[in-house]
């Protein structure tokens, strides 16, 4: 009972660690050496510890060979960090609780009892993430539903050996009594009960209200000026000069406050899931869609990287680059960039975002990421995270003059410079980088030099209003060589295809661009009223927030240096600002009217049949485990008893007592010799005296002790064929039988 108390407890503990990469509302970055630490590492500490723990071995060897298998791990694959540290203080700890669960009498019952409490509340705390978003409930309600029964049933059924394990049986009596069960019972099936049906419903189920009218209706909007009650109005901006990203001149007409300004309008968040527009098209307005706060700006945050390029569709998202993991992944701890590239002129900024978006959007290059906190009290801005990003303060003054990659630059970021596209397109893109490179003179420049030239050669371009979706290589050509006039999308895309032309590395980048010069005096009001809202914003100066709306969705190029690394370039920065009357900085700003959400309470249905099956999910798991740790303990037993001393005598009357109980024999009682139970089985008799005096006759000559071997190994043999009985039900009793899990 004691070994199916060891491995149930291990199980419980692999249970838990698997529990993130189990539930896919927790997402762990586990490595090679977290996998390793885990699931390798903490076994093999518990299994020295109780297995090779004195007598079997001397304590000095025991420690020893605790102390190989963190060694090996630092040595041979971790390294010398801190985090391996913490790998290396669990399988301590992991060790020594194991020694003084099963090793310290009183003391390792106490722990034993209080252990599962433990690992109950990471267990709970892991479950907690299910609730991390509405995306997140509804593909994770079935396994959370499915893991709510699968992990109490797993405590459950430790509790269950831990009891048997505690409370010996009565003398005489093999069985529990009916008060040691009752009491059992008594508090682990409410226990499991309160588990099931008392948590709270939304815990295991987000049902997702959208709350539709049956009929579309207008949302109606509150003016937040001043003259309609809010202190301060429409502020005027710090800087009236529209710059960088989206942003242009003019006003479209119609649109906009009096005199030219926008003004700030306030919508129920209610009704903001299905009102909110996209800023273009309809009523031209811009939503609000995150508020940063950074000391440092513009904030280019990202949320995806695309390097890949297709002869037809053009720039396309990059599988295997690991920052576009970061949009998505959910953390347990700060995650910590794991190879920071040695890249001059950065300096590490602390950027908190407050998001209507489940996403992440991070500024190059994040160096830490803190987990996403969900907070539906201020729908819906209900995400918020804080990271660390390492931005360039690098100028066209630091890299302009730099000399071209080395071979072995261009080899590395050879999937940067392919331009695989048409001769038609080749030729445009040939003909507008020729014309740049000649009218900056700089066809014998480096690649810094280059860059300037590109970015220039979009001078004469016009840069409007709108997010284009259409990134194909036709739509690129036709850009560059008939309409001259795009949006942030065109010059992006056509910015890094001359540049790969060029031999400069580089990707195109989207996100949103938070920037003071995109702030007008709408966002400074709307960032005014969201302050006094928001708590989490009140920590920050006024100076260092900036609202980001739809209107600022953009879309920029990113290119490799080498020393400086990757580089953010605003190519439309360089192009003719927007006409009169399409500047989308100049358009409305609605943002949410922040009140406590009303929160509706579900019926709750217990989930019957994923009940059902989890329970006989865990049947399976549990015979499976029965089996695999019966034929174990028998290989075990077989590989011990082909000795000659004490231990082999009683490994091979063990097995020969697994067998025979497979094949029908009623079990020994503990109190019962081996002679005493061959009285009630005679053809027991020869292998029972032999057993006897090869257990307790002191003088025997090393010949008599060999004979005696002998014959008790022949006996055994005789006694296995002897008791064979014939039949198809016969072979799958002894095939499946697990009586005699009694004497293992």
């Amino acid at each position: 009972m004691i070994h199916m108390l060891f491995f149930s407890r291990l199980a419980l503990y692999l249970l838990v660690a698997a529990l993130p990469a189990l539930h896919p509302a927790v997402s762990v970055p586990y490595d090679r050496v977290g996998l390793t630490a885990w699931f390798v590492l903490l076994p093999v500490e518990m299994l020295i510890a109780f297995y090779l723990a004195p007598p079997r071995t001397r304590t000095r060897t025991w420690l020893l060979l605790a102390a190989v298998p963190p060694v090996l791990f630092v040595l041979l694959l971790a390294g010398l960090e801190l985090s391996t540290l913490a790998y290396v203080g669990a399988a301590a700890a992991a060790f020594l609780l194991t020694v003084l669960v099963f090793r310290t009498g009183g003391w390792g019952q106490g722990v034993a009892a209080l252990e599962p409490f433990a690992l109950a509340f990471v267990a709970y705390r892991l479950l907690s993430y299910s609730r991390g978003s509405e995306a997140i409930a509804r593909q994770a309600s079935g396994v959370t539903q499915m893991l709510l029964v699968l992990v109490p049933c797993a405590f459950l059924l430790h509790g269950a050996l831990l009891f048997l394990s505690a409370f010996r049986p009565r003398r005489g009596k093999d069985r529990r009594g009916l008060a040691e069960l009752g009491l059992f019972l008594l508090v682990a099936v409410p226990a499991f009960l309160a588990v099931s049906f008392l948590l709270p419903p939304d815990f295991v189920s987000h049902n997702i209200v959208l709350n539709r009218p049956d009929r579309d209706l207008q949302p109606r909007r509150l003016p937040l000026d001043e003259d309609q009650g809010w202190e301060g109005g429409n502020l005027r901006s710090r800087r009236e000069r529209p710059g960088e990203g989206e942003n242009g001149r003019g006003l479209r007409p119609g649109e906009g406050g009096e005199d030219g300004r926008n003004s700030l309008e306030g919508l129920p968040a209610d009704q903001w899931g299905s009102a909110m527009g996209d800023g273009e098209g309809g009523e031209q307005k811009q939503y609000a869609v995150m508020v940063v706060a950074s000391p440092q700006e513009p904030v280019y945050a990202a949320d995806a990287y695309r390097g890949d390029f297709d002869e037809e569709r053009g720039f396309l998202f990059s599988r295997d680059e690991p920052l576009n993991e970061l949009a998505w992944l959910r953390f347990l701890e700060t995650w910590r960039d794991p190879s920071p590239p040695p890249d001059a002129g950065r300096e590490p900024v602390d950027i908190f975002y407050l998001s209507t978006l489940p996403g992440r959007y991070l500024a190059y290059r994040p160096a830490t990421i803190e987990p996403t906190v969900l907070n539906g009290e201020y729908y819906p801005f209900e995400y918020s995270y804080r990271a660390a990003s390492a931005l360039s303060q690098a100028g066209p003054q630091d890299w302009a003059a730099l000399p071209d990659l080395s071979p072995a630059e261009r080899a590395v970021m050879e999937p940067y410079l392919r331009l695989p596209v048409g001769p038609e397109a080749l030729a445009t893109l040939r003909g507008q980088l020729d014309s740049s490179l000649a009218q900056a003179g700089a066809r014998d420049s480096g690649p810094g030099g280059r860059i300037l030239a590109v970015l220039r050669g979009f001078s004469t371009f016009q840069y409007e209003l709108g997010y284009t979706e259409d990134t194909s290589v036709d739509r690129i050509r036709d850009f560059l060589a008939r309409t001259r006039t795009g949006d942030c999308t065109e010059f992006s895309h056509s910015a890094a295809m001359l540049l790969r032309l060029a031999g400069v590395p580089a990707r195109v980048v989207t996100g949103y661009l938070a920037s003071r010069d995109l702030q007008s005096p709408a966002h400074w009001q709307a960032v005014r009223v969201l302050r006094r809202a928001i708590p989490s914003l009140q920590e920050f100066p006024s100076d260092q927030l900036y609202l980001v709306t739809t209107a600022q969705r953009h879309s920029w190029t990113q290119a490799w240096l080498p020393g400086y690394g990757w580089l953010d370039l605003e190519s439309t920065a360089f192009a003719l600002p927007p006409p009169p009357g399409q500047n989308p900085g100049d358009l409305d700003v609605v943002i949410p009217l922040i009140e406590p959400r009303p929160q509706e309470t579900p019926s709750f249905r217990f989930p019957w049949l994923l009940a059902l099956q989890a329970l006989a999910g865990l049947a399976v798991l549990a015979a499976a485990g029965l089996y695999l740790y019966s034929g174990l303990r028998q290989a075990w037993l077989a590989a011990l008893s082909r000795g000659s001393g004490t231990r082999a005598l009683r490994a091979l009357w063990q097995l020969l007592l697994v067998r025979l109980s497979a094949r029908g024999y009623e079990l020994k009682k503990p109190s019962l010799t081996p002679a005493e139970y061959a009285k009630e089985h005679p053809e027991l008799a020869r292998f029972a005296g032999l057993y006897t005096t090869l257990r307790y006759r002191e003088r025997m000559s090393p010949q008599e002790r060999a004979r005696a071997w002998t014959e008790l190994r022949a006996s055994y043999s005789g006694l296995l064929e002897s008791t064979l009985r014939p039949g198809a039900g016969q072979l799958l009793r002894r095939a499946f039988s697990l009586r005699g899990l009694y004497y293992l």
